[in-house]
């Protein structure tokens, strides 16, 4: 069976968690990055869900899992070293129609995570259907080596730019080629390399003139300096 692709908005949406060590702190990892609302439950958790909580960045239900306890959630992940509480779960979220993935029981997932890897705004995702595990983590780390943070600076480049063609009124076609053919420069060398005066002058050279390179050229910096 194929899976479909989908990248799910989840912003201030609940997402529980019910498990609290390694695999869990992971779960806890991936959704941070989305703005999700998380709630941890499980009696006993890592170190690092610990002061997440205490920083504020989770809720956390230091007991045992509960019927009830996945009440307006939109995920469900069940992390737990218990097959009997982890079918229980899966489940009370099949019940509930809220999707759920359970660690180690593929065949009851109702959705699956990829393996990923995150650049700003560009999210790179491996999946195998539960295949090889493995495999994808080993393709992730290629990409990650493939594509660095140089990428997140662009993302935000095109992204600005993508607001400001969309506000002068051009149409898609004249967007397409403006874009292709920035794409299609050294902008990403440049940007890898933090040449910034040259990066300027290509912006200026490429780009209409109604379009701020400046305001670009400032958001590209600044994404830079935060990937690194």
């Amino acid at each position: 069976m194929s899976l479909y692709p989908v990248n799910l908005d989840v912003r201030d949406q609940l997402c529980i968690i019910v498990g609290g060590g390694t695999v869990a702190s992971r779960k806890v990892e991936s959704l941070l990055p989305c703005g999700a609302k998380i709630s941890v439950i499980s009696p006993m958790v890592v170190a690092r869900i610990a002061e997440q909580a205490e920083a504020g960045l989770l809720e956390l239900k230091q007991r045992e899992y509960c019927r009830g306890d996945l009440s307006g959630a939109k995920l469900v992940f069940a992390a737990t070293n218990n097959r009997t509480i982890q079918k229980q779960i899966v489940a009370d979220a099949d019940a509930a129609g809220i999707l759920v993935n359970a660690v180690d029981m593929p065949k009851s997932c109702t959705f699956q995570v990829p393996a990923s890897c995150r650049r700003g705004g560009l999210l790179l995702t491996v999946a195998t259907g539960g295949g090889s595990p493995a495999l994808a983590a080993r393709i992730r780390k290629e990409l990650e080596i493939s594509y660095g943070p140089e990428y997140a600076s662009l993302v935000a480049l095109m992204a600005d730019l993508r607001k400001q063609t969309v506000c002068a009124g051009s149409n898609a076609t004249e967007h397409k080629q403006l874009f292709e053919k920035l794409l299609d420069s050294d902008i990403l060398h440049c940007i890898r390399k933090q040449r910034w005066h040259d990066l300027s002058k290509m912006l200026r050279d490429i780009l209409p003139p109604e379009i701020d390179t400046v305001s670009l050229l400032e958001e590209t910096q600044k994404c830079i300096d935060k990937e690194h």
